[in-house]
């Protein structure tokens, strides 16, 4: 963590107000759907017997016409460069490539999600945040998870010197110790979440862990935000924190901090941001979307080469700084030193045990649905990205990068 040294904190601390909202980071019908709509088009394209040339051309220019992809709305959160991909689609010019325009908007939260809902809102996807997407889902928002945008990034903390007493011998965390200790954490934290989950799964009950959460009686404390819970473990009220990574790393030096376990550790690719549009605006811009998804793919692959091509990691850092108004220095550290991943496949599975990780903390009582009960599958609609990936294979039958996604897709999906 030496390495990030106090000037980083200045640079992180500038960019954290946008991140900090990313804490807590289909139907088999609509398959049919555009599975008819692919049939009918093949179908009114196929000319006619008797058809003369002259009738042929015709029909080629006004399916050509037919072919011309609607623009998307897309949230682009002002500075927020979680959406790195995204922004590498659109400024290296891979949106262009495949023909579809993609117009930023510089929202997110509550009102991106009430844009998607409405019949004719402003907005066609959007891509940061998770669990508010789950929770609009149970108030009866029609949204459909299409693909992702970033996995992991948050982390288990404890003050300097004591996070050895805490990592187990035989598992990550030492469960007796987790157990007993103070907690604390901003409501809805993620990587809270994760090691509740991790506890669960390694045969503490539920009743020990809802013990601990109690408000009156438990070893939990909440806190207002990141800093907050940062400075608590600081002055010794709370022995364990829950921050994502960000902070974590932020907060190091300043607050005598030290990383006791990565969340993805405890759940490798959990799901963080997920893209969410609503189930009728898939419906109505399928091919769009096909044209959006195969970018994405394309901008994500060259982030990939910038991992082992210096050259490539030095534009990516550029492309984004420059756009997102962030230093150089902040965006080298978030995207190649291990903040956060990025990720673009819907990962449906990922998705189903996180909401249900997510019901077990409590984070989804209160809404008219039972995310107990209820199958959020119908609620993921992979059915683009899976055709973009395609139709790069397609195009692209010697590319094993291409090829590897589409065994991380048979995998998660």
């Amino acid at each position: 963590m030496k390495k990030f040294g106090k000037r980083l904190n200045v640079l992180l601390a500038s960019a954290l107000l946008s991140t900090s909202l990313l804490a807590g980071c289909g139907k088999q019908d609509d398959k049919e759907t555009q599975a008819n709509a692919k049939t009918t088009t093949a179908a009114s394209n196929t000319p006619a017997a008797g058809t003369t040339a002259a009738d042929a051309q015709q029909t080629e220019a006004a399916t050509q016409e037919q072919k011309e992809l609607e623009p998307l709305a897309v949230s682009y959160p002002a500075g927020n460069i979680r959406v790195t991909v995204n922004i590498l689609a659109l400024q290296k010019g891979y949106f262009a490539e495949q023909g579809i325009t993609v117009n930023p908007i510089a929202v997110a939260g509550n009102d991106a999600l009430t844009a998607i809902n409405e019949e004719n809102g402003a907005l066609d996807i959007l891509t940061a945040g998770f669990v508010p997407d789950v929770q609009a889902i149970g108030a009866g928002y029609e949204l459909s998870f299409i693909a992702g945008t970033a996995v992991e990034g948050g982390s288990v903390i404890a003050k300097k010197g004591n996070a050895d007493k805490f990592k187990g011998s035989d598992k990550i965390l030492n469960l007796e110790e987790v157990t007993k200790a103070k907690l604390g954490f901003a409501r809805n934290e993620a990587s809270w979440v994760v090691t509740r989950q991790y506890l669960l799964d390694n045969g503490i009950g539920n009743d020990v862990i809802k013990s601990i959460e109690n408000e009156d009686s438990g070893n939990v404390s909440y806190y207002a935000d990141a800093t907050a819970t940062a400075q608590a473990v600081q002055k010794g009220e709370v022995e364990l924190g829950f921050l994502p990574m960000e902070f974590a790393l932020l907060y190091a030096d300043a607050y005598d901090l030290e990383i006791v376990a990565a969340a993805g550790d405890l759940s490798p690719d959990y799901v963080c941001c997920r893209e969410v549009t609503s189930k009728k605006r898939l419906e109505d811009k399928y091919d769009s979307y096909v044209a959006y998804e195969k970018a994405r793919i394309k901008a994500f692959e060259y982030y990939k080469k910038g991992e082992t091509d210096d050259t490539v990691k030095a534009d990516v850092v550029k492309t984004v700084a420059d756009y997102s108004g962030k230093e150089a220095d902040y965006v080298e550290t978030y995207l190649y030193g291990g903040v956060t991943k990025f990720a673009v496949d819907p990962n449906t599975k990922g998705i189903i045990k996180y909401v249900e990780a997510a019901y077990n903390s409590g984070l989804f009582t209160g809404n008219a649905v039972d995310f107990g009960s209820y199958d959020i599958k119908q609620n993921v609609n992979t059915s683009a990205y899976k055709q973009a990936l395609d139709e790069l294979i397609k195009e692209n039958p010697d590319n094993t990068f291409y090829a590897g996604l589409l065994t991380e897709y048979q995998a998660a999906n």
